[in-house]
């Protein structure tokens, strides 16, 4: 019968609970009031001597089959789906929600109140803003020309949207609150405030001009959608808004 495995020299805090065989290496520091799911591997082993701990922030949901190496540091609240894997030396910020089957490579930086739905791919080194949403079967890649050594990580600003099954090309620099299309191709450097479409990576315009016809609701979404966040966050979410719009005005992409 499997069994959990919890390796003595593992620094766990107050009222986490364990599930159905789950390992939990020594070099893992877990926060208070923590759920760890089925089948769960937390603080695997990484391929670089004398890796720094895993630390787990306070109140996370980490659901079955999720493997997080050591060498990371991960904000408060963070919420898995089921099957993600998060490698070695990524630094996550508050609430990062990351669905099914999603993965983030080593060296990843990532914001506070990232929203990554499932099959989304985060290539090594990538540099991600606060409340940024990369939806299904999102690719951040790195490598300009595979295979190689080669290495030009993505970065995504703040309150970037990235539609489903959108591919963000090696290097790629994504201006705040842009808006990558669904099935977009981006490249190069995106200015603050504009859509991406299409295979090209056209600069189709302002988000502003974005709307949802039935129901005339209008892109940017923070001014509809913020609600959705706790309400300790709204004064930053509509502050950074404001420095979005300011900065696109200021390139000429909120005309």
């Amino acid at each position: 019968m499997m069994t959990t495995l919890i390796d003595p020299a593992a620094r766990i805090g107050r009222n986490v609970r364990f599930g159905h065989a789950v390992r939990v290496y020594g070099n893992v520091e877990i926060g208070d009031d923590c759920q760890i799911g089925d089948f769960c591997v937390i603080g695997h082993p990484c391929t670089q001597p004398g890796a720094s701990p895993l630390r787990l922030g306070a109140q996370a949901n980490v659901r079955s089959h999720a493997v997080l190496y050591e060498g990371s540091d991960i904000g408060p609240r963070l919420e898995t789906g089921h099957h993600v894997v998060i490698r070695e030396g990524a630094q996550i910020g508050e609430n990062l929600r990351i669905g099914n089957f999603s993965d983030i490579e080593g060296a990843c930086v990532i914001g506070d109140f990232a929203r990554l739905h499932g099959y989304a791919h985060v290539g090594r080194g990538a540099r991600i803003g606060d409340f940024v949403f990369l939806y299904s079967l999102t690719t951040l890649m790195n490598d300009p020309l595979p295979p190689s050594h080669l290495a030009e990580p993505v970065t995504v600003g703040d309150m970037v949207t990235v539609c489903v099954n959108a591919q963000l090309m090696p290097g790629v620099e994504i201006g705040r609150g842009a808006l990558i299309a669904s099935g977009a191709v981006a490249r190069g450097r995106i200015p603050a405030g504009v859509v991406v479409t299409g295979a090209d990576g056209e600069l189709a315009g302002p988000v502003r001009f974005v709307m949802h016809m039935a129901s005339r609701t209008r892109h940017p979404w923070y001014k509809h959608f913020a609600d959705a966040y706790p309400e300790h966050v709204r004064g930053r979410i509509e502050k950074l808004g404001a420095e979005i719009e300011a900065e696109a005005a200021l390139a000429g992409t909120h005309e």
